[in-house]
């Protein structure tokens, strides 16, 4: 647990109870819990999603592509319409 021992969190304990007080203590102390199941429950959740995402995008990298389409294949591609070469008008504004 973030690499301290039991004499640190004995020493922490101690300064929580002088700097609290026994009346304020297990009050900060359930707070403390509270905080931090929160935030076990959020990195767990941003956790699956993570995972979810990894797995939607490795899925989609393993399908084959699609194949072009007989049409596609069969038509080249439109050009945009636009001055005929060598009239000197551009319809633009």
């Amino acid at each position: 647990m973030f690499g301290i021992g039991w004499a640190e969190l004995l020493v922490v304990a101690v300064v929580a109870l002088l700097v609290l007080g026994p009346d304020k203590l297990p009050e900060a102390a359930r707070l403390a819990g509270q905080a931090y199941s929160r935030l076990q429950r959020t990195l767990a959740e941003a956790r699956a999603g993570l995972k979810t995402e990894m797995d939607l995008t490795a899925a989609l990298n393993q399908r084959p592509p699609d194949p072009p389409s007989e049409r596609a294949a069969s038509h080249p591609p439109l050009s945009r319409p636009g001055p005929e070469a060598g009239s000197g008008h551009d319809p633009r504004p």
